[in-house]
């Protein structure tokens, strides 16, 4: 019988529905965003408080009010880490 040969698959399904959360997006953000970005990624293997010499007087003091370590790369950050650096800096 087809019953033996075939057997029938235990498998459970589900519905899932992913909602994006909001975005922010100010202009202002975005600019600084860039700048960050250009700032930390534009040299290579250079720590971050090198790199963002360019965009601070005092890069020490931005780095600990981000929460990030001076002695890190810009590859060593995650998106939010990167994101909160241009938070802080608001070029």
């Amino acid at each position: 019988a087809a019953s033996d040969v075939y057997k029938r698959q235990a498998v459970d399904s589900a519905v899932v529905q992913l909602v994006p959360k909001p975005i922010v997006r100010s202009q202002e953000m975005l600019n600084s965003l860039e700048k960050v970005t250009a700032a930390i990624f534009g040299q290579r293997r250079k720590m971050l408080r090198q790199s963002l010499k360019q965009v601070s007087k005092d890069p020490i003091e931005i780095l600990a009010k981000a929460g990030l370590e001076g002695n890190l790369r810009p590859e060593q950050l995650t998106i939010e880490e990167i994101v909160g650096l241009a938070r802080v800096l608001r070029l």
